[in-house]
């Protein structure tokens, strides 16, 4: 009745709208800094300071890196993936990239991978978007044609050809030229110029389907030897067309496809990219350091707003070097152009609070994306905050699990 719900308006708790289920409005979002009397957001430390990119702020900046599961069925998310997301969305991280998704039929890395290539995937991506919404955090999605990787078993499965009887399609794998990744790889074929372009429109629609489902920020995936980078790559692009030689020719499939995703998206979406930023290999071989800082003011200059900078994947010859922020010094460099408006993510072996901290503290780079810490860790961003000294909100319903050392004198 009408005077009983006024009479307890201010007793319940405010539901998060258009949701097909009911879950309360988080006071502030999770994993937001508590500033002490006298602190300031510049006084906290780096991790824990809001960050805004095209008018979207997000409250601290340790994001969850995109990480495939490979447990889709026709490329279609499913329960699976609303707790997978769902455990980091109620623990704070205010961005949460969800796996690559193939922008066409023929891009994906194995066939359980996610995708966008057809409408039908809108509403099972919505169902994951409006979780992590739900629970006051900002999605994104990977975008991603995985090139001459296609076509194969997850990775514990041995990343091997899959028969056609099982799902397999060795006959449809695509690649800048017709050359396997290893032995276990299928042979591509090389584009013809249709083909490149229609790869390229997959990318503008599934932007535009991500949107529709209600992603905050849009991610490509141009690194890792997969499609993108592998035209770019002079260690794996041979053509003598307009689409490999030159600089130009070797990093026009990636501008493009920079273009088409800006024309399907609305202008205040983030567009962010993943760039190998050297191929570790020897000089002259393949893409190095300076091609990436060459490449990085184009691809800034066609919309994109942040660059996640990892390395290698597209040569089997490549000499990793591991070690611990083995890729930040890319980032740094990346960083240290300077271009306005431009922000910088980093990433590898981001285990603990002291290297977030050292990151960011540094300005070696403006967030860090983490993927495996998360997987064995989903209270990461908590974890950086006690080691930091940081008070940071958790989620309403999680009240009495705050440690003293954090939370309680909110709840007091």
């Amino acid at each position: 009745m009408p005077a009983a719900d006024n009479q307890y308006t201010d007793f319940r708790s405010v539901a998060v709208d258009g949701l097909p289920f009911f879950t309360p409005k988080q006071r502030v979002p999770v994993g937001t800094v508590i500033l002490e009397d006298g602190e300031t957001e510049e006084s906290v430390t780096p991790a824990f300071r809001p960050i805004t990119i095209r008018g979207k702020t997000f409250q601290n900046r340790i994001w969850v890196a995109p990480m495939c599961m490979y447990s889709c069925q026709d490329g279609m998310f499913s329960d699976f993936h609303i707790v997978h997301y769902g455990q980091w969305a109620m623990r704070g991280s205010a961005l949460i990239t969800i796996e690559a998704a193939a922008v066409t039929l023929r891009g994906r890395n194995t066939p359980q991978d996610a995708g966008l290539y057809s409408d039908a995937h809108i509403a099972p991506l919505k169902r994951v978007v409006d979780m992590i919404h739900s629970q006051s955090q900002k999605a994104a999605i990977q975008l991603q044609h995985a090139g001459r990787k296609c076509g194969v078993t997850p990775p514990w499965l041995g990343l091997r050809v899959v028969p056609d009887e099982f799902g397999g399609y060795a006959k449809d794998v695509q690649g800048p030229t017709a050359e396997p990744w290893n032995e276990n790889y299928a042979t591509p074929s090389e584009m013809t110029e249709e083909e490149i372009w229609e790869a390229i429109n997959g990318y503008g629609e599934a932007a535009r389907r991500a949107v529709a489902a209600g992603i905050d920020v849009i991610a490509v995936h141009g690194a890792h030897g997969y499609l993108l980078h592998s035209f770019a790559s002079p260690a794996t692009n041979k053509r003598t067309d307009g689409w490999g030689g030159s600089f130009e020719g070797r990093t026009r499939f990636g501008i493009e496809v920079a273009r088409a995703v800006r024309r399907n998206i609305p202008k205040d979406v983030p567009l962010f990219w993943k760039i190998s930023a050297v191929d570790w290999m020897p000089e002259g071989e393949g893409w190095c350091l300076a091609d990436t800082l060459r490449y990085v003011p184009i691809l800034a200059a066609e919309g994109v707003d942040l660059f996640d900078v990892s390395s290698g994947g597209t040569d089997r010859r490549q000499q990793v070097q591991l070690g611990q922020q083995y890729q930040v010094p890319f980032a740094k460099a990346v960083k240290e152009l300077g271009i306005p408006n431009l922000f910088v993510g980093a990433v590898g072996w981001i285990r603990d609070g002291a290297t977030v901290h050292d990151i960011l503290s540094n300005n070696k780079a403006d967030v860090v994306h983490v993927a495996r810490e998360f997987l064995r860790d989903p209270n990461f961003v908590q974890k950086v905050a006690l080691s930091t000294g940081t008070k940071v909100t958790w989620i309403d319903q999680y009240h009495r699990a705050p440690s003293k050392s954090s939370l309680e004198p909110l709840f007091a």
